[in-house]
C-alpha cells in the first residue's frame, strides 16, 4: 500500500517537473525569438483598420499614405503621427469615397444632420475593434469659421484619426497609423522654433526632413 502511494506521489512530482520545464521552456523560446512590432509593422496594420472603416461607412475610396497627422498627447503637446488615409466627398473622383445623398451643388447640407449617421457607424466600429474614444482628439466646436469635427480613437500604439469640415468637399477625412518616432525626434531638435503645444487659436503642424549643421529643412 505505501509502494503504491509513494509511486503515486513521485509520479505527481515528475508531472509538475514536467509542467514548469515546459512553461520555463515556452517563456525562455519567446523571450529569445520576440521582435516587437516596428514603425512599418503598424503602418501596414493601419491598412486593415482603414479598409475596415470604409467597408463599414459603404464607401470605396482609396487608401494612400500620410504623414502630416499630429495626437494631441496627456501633455497637451502635437505629437506627429504616420500611416495611411482615406477621404470622404459627395462623388467618386481620383479616389474619393462617395457618400451620403448630397451632391457638390448643395454643400449646405453636409453639416452636422448629415455628418451625424457617419458618427455613429465610426463610434460602433472603433468600440467593436475595442478601441478607445479619446476626448482630446475629439472636438467638435473650435475658434476657426468652419468648425470642423474631429474624432480620435486609440487602441495601444495604433492611433485612427476622423476629421470632417462642413460644406466642403471633399468634406471627409480618415486615418490610421502610429507615432513617428523619428519625426519626433527631429522636432525636438527644433523646438526653439516652432511650439508643439496644442492650441486650436493657432494650430501649428509641422514636419522636419533635414537637419544639417545650423539649418533645417521642412514644411
Amino acid at each position: 500500500m505505501l509502494g503504491r502511494r509513494k509511486k503515486k506521489v513521485l509520479l505527481h512530482a515528475l508531472l509538475s517537473f514536467l509542467f514548469i520545464l515546459v512553461v520555463f521552456g515556452a517563456a525562455w523560446y519567446f523571450a529569445v525569438t520576440y521582435t516587437p512590432p516596428t514603425t512599418q509593422d503598424y503602418v501596414d496594420r493601419s491598412m486593415t483598420y482603414l479598409d475596415d472603416w470604409s467597408e463599414e461607412l459603404g464607401v470605396d475610396a482609396k487608401t494612400r499614405e500620410s504623414i502630416y497627422w499630429d495626437w494631441i498627447d496627456e501633455n497637451n503637446t502635437l505629437v506627429p503621427l504616420t500611416g495611411n488615409e482615406f477621404y470622404l466627398g459627395t462623388i467618386d473622383v481620383n479616389g474619393i469615397g462617395s457618400y451620403g445623398s448630397v451632391d457638390s451643388d448643395h454643400l449646405e447640407k453636409v453639416n452636422k444632420k448629415f455628418f451625424q449617421p457617419l458618427l455613429d457607424d465610426s463610434d460602433r466600429y472603433f468600440d467593436e475593434k475595442r478601441f478607445l474614444g479619446d476626448k482630446r482628439n475629439s472636438r467638435e466646436k473650435e475658434d476657426d469659421p468652419i468648425h470642423t469635427i474631429h474624432r480620435g480613437y486609440q487602441k495601444g500604439k495604433m492611433y485612427c484619426l476622423l476629421r470632417l469640415t462642413p460644406q466642403s468637399d471633399p468634406f471627409g477625412s480618415l486615418f490610421c497609423g502610429t507615432i513617428d518616432e523619428e519625426q519626433k525626434s527631429l522636432q525636438k531638435k527644433v523646438k526653439g522654433l516652432f511650439s508643439s503645444a496644442y492650441n486650436p487659436k493657432n494650430f501649428t503642424s509641422f514636419r522636419v526632413t533635414k537637419i544639417e549643421n545650423d539649418f533645417a529643412l521642412g514644411v
